[in-house]
Formats: structure tokens, C-alpha cells, sequence
């Protein structure tokens, strides 16, 4: 009996500490580190002090280039069975106003954990059509107008500035963003959970599982 009992004060301990553990690391603050200049984009993820490169890909998950000339050739893989399904984004599912307002929601309630140490963007619309050019200035501005303030009002912002104007004689359109923000994973999970059936439901709608045209 004594030994039954020791066992499950042993495991009843490990459970506490893996709890505790699991607790201390979701109170670590992680956040996300992007910078982007005209399609060139870098991403890192950040734990602590623990930095993680997302994008671009690391070197070692990058594919290998083709041997060069003279050098045998590798083995022959096999070929890959083709998939029965595939996922597909829907995107005459995606109403911008509801989704705005769930991301407002979710930012909201992570109002007291959510951080930003930098966020600049520097957006110059250009088309090759001038009227539509003016109408994405509009639409634009408006969203600026609408977001800015909330997130003046909402999170602790340290260094932040967005400007949007437009070239009305360029072709194409030129932006540059920085974004380091933080917060603590315990909060964002509480938060996930809490509209998980919204994010499900919105998940659902854009995302949609279609048999493949052809398969093995």
C-alpha cells in the first residue's frame, strides 16, 4: 500500500511540475520581429531571448541545388502519390468588415499584454490607372483612420508612425513596414479559446477541402 501510495505522490508531483512548467512558458513573453521593403520581406520569431529566423527560410531547410556536370547523379526518389484532396482559399467568403472587427475584438482583449516596441509603414499607391488609383487612396485612408486610433488608444505604443499617400503618375505601388511587437502566449491562448467557435466558423468558410482533379 505504501508503495501504491509513493508512486502516485511521484506522479502527482510530475504533474504539478509539468503544469508549473507549462505555465512559466506561456508567461515568457514571445513576439515576432517583420520588416518588409517592396516584396522583400524578413520575419523573426522571438522567445525570451531565444531568436527563431521564419522567413526567409533557413539555409538548411532550403532544397539542395542540381550537382553539377560531371558528378554522379542521386539515387531516383520515388514518385509521390498525388494527393486525393486539397484545401482551397475561398475568397468571396471574406467579408473585410467582419473580419476587421473580430481582429479589433481579439487585439482588444489582449489590450494589457500585447506590445508594440515599433511599427512604421510607409505605403505609396500607384496604378496604371489614375481613377482607380484615387480610389484606393480613399479606401486606404479610411482604414488608416479607423486602425491607427485604436491602437493609439488600445496597446502601449512606443514608436509608430503610418503614412499613406499616393503617386498618381507611378505604375506601381511602393511600401515599407517594421513591426516588434510582444505578448505573452498565455493571454493569446485564453483569447483563442474564448472565440474559438468564430475563428472555426470564419476557418470553415475560407477554407474549403475539395477532392483533387487527379490522384493515385
Amino acid at each position: 500500500m505504501a508503495v501504491i501510495l509513493w508512486i502516485l505522490a511521484v506522479l502527482l508531483g510530475s504533474l504539478v511540475f509539468l503544469l508549473l512548467l507549462g505555465l512559466v512558458l506561456l508567461w515568457v513573453r514571445a513576439g515576432v520581429d517583420a520588416v518588409g521593403v517592396n516584396g522583400e520581406v524578413s520575419v523573426e520569431a522571438r522567445y525570451g531571448f531565444i531568436r527563431i529566423p521564419l522567413w526567409p527560410r533557413p539555409k538548411h531547410l532550403k532544397p539542395s541545388k542540381p550537382e553539377k556536370s560531371g558528378e554522379a547523379p542521386p539515387k531516383p526518389k520515388k514518385p509521390r502519390k498525388k494527393p486525393k484532396y486539397r484545401y482551397s482559399f475561398h475568397r468571396e467568403e471574406l467579408d473585410i468588415g467582419e473580419l476587421v472587427a473580430l481582429a479589433m475584438t481579439l487585439l482588444s482583449e489582449m489590450a494589457d499584454t500585447l506590445r508594440f516596441s515599433r511599427l512604421r509603414v510607409r505605403v505609396l499607391i500607384g496604378t496604371d490607372d489614375a481613377a482607380k488609383t484615387g480610389i484606393l487612396l480613399g479606401e486606404a485612408a479610411a482604414l488608416t483612420g479607423m486602425i491607427v486610433p485604436f491602437l493609439e488608444n488600445t496597446f502601449e505604443m512606443k514608436d509608430y508612425h503610418v503614412d499613406v499617400d499616393a503617386n498618381f503618375e507611378a505604375d506601381h505601388t511602393e511600401w515599407a513596414f517594421t513591426v516588434l511587437c510582444s505578448l505573452r502566449p498565455l493571454r493569446l491562448l485564453l483569447v483563442a479559446l474564448r472565440h474559438g467557435r468564430e475563428l472555426y466558423s470564419l476557418y470553415k468558410r475560407l477554407i474549403k477541402k475539395e477532392e483533387a482533379i487527379e490522384y493515385e
